[in-house]
């Protein structure tokens, strides 16, 4: 298995959409990246950890790092490996008995911020998932796999208001292959 190591660049708003925000993930060499959405909680819970005043080293997650002096990058990493029904899989892999323990994609990258965990996606994955990092934009294109199904019908009720008629049909048809699926 050949694996992206992949590097936390902030979040990112939802422009219009439901209280959701992206999580922008960038390959080491800054030309792709991914965005993983997350719920406005993780986007507080994140935004403690960045600011200019850091006071959380009495919080659950600091304090469950603390007390495990294993949690390291030694023996511990994150490796993103599929995408399902629009959410990222993530797994937390011990490196010493190669266990994997799943959990929440936006869960795994606050894990990673805190005990300074790297962070891994499945080459394909991220192939077919990542855009080009375009430094200049405001905007990011974001593949209509990775977004749940809550955000493909607002997206589509927007298309519908806008007479986009293209957009609003691959919009519907992924909402069908999802409810195939299921």
């Amino acid at each position: 298995m050949s694996k992206v190591q992949l590097i936390y660049k902030g979040i990112s708003q939802i422009v219009g959409g439901p209280e959701l925000g992206l999580l922008v993930l960038s390959d080491l060499a800054h030309t792709r990246q991914i965005a993983i959405v997350c719920d406005h909680h993780m986007e507080y819970e994140l935004g403690l950890r960045t600011g200019d005043k850091i006071i959380t080293e009495k919080l659950l997650p600091e304090v469950l790092c603390n007390v495990n002096p294993l949690m390291t990058s030694e023996h511990y990493e994150i490796l993103f490996n599929s995408i399902v029904d629009g959410q990222y899989k993530a797994l937390l892999v011990n490196k010493d008995d190669l266990s994997l323990t799943p959990l929440r994609a936006s869960d795994a990258v606050l894990l990673a911020q805190i005990a300074k965990l790297n962070i891994f996606m499945e080459e394909h994955l991220f192939k077919r998932q990542s855009v080009d990092s375009n430094t200049s934009q405001n905007k990011m294109a974001l593949p209509v796999n990775a977004l749940s199904v809550e955000m493909l019908r607002h997206a589509l009720q927007k298309a519908i208001e806008d007479e986009n008629y293209e957009l609003a049909s691959m919009l519907r048809d992924e909402m069908k292959n999802r409810s195939k699926e299921s």
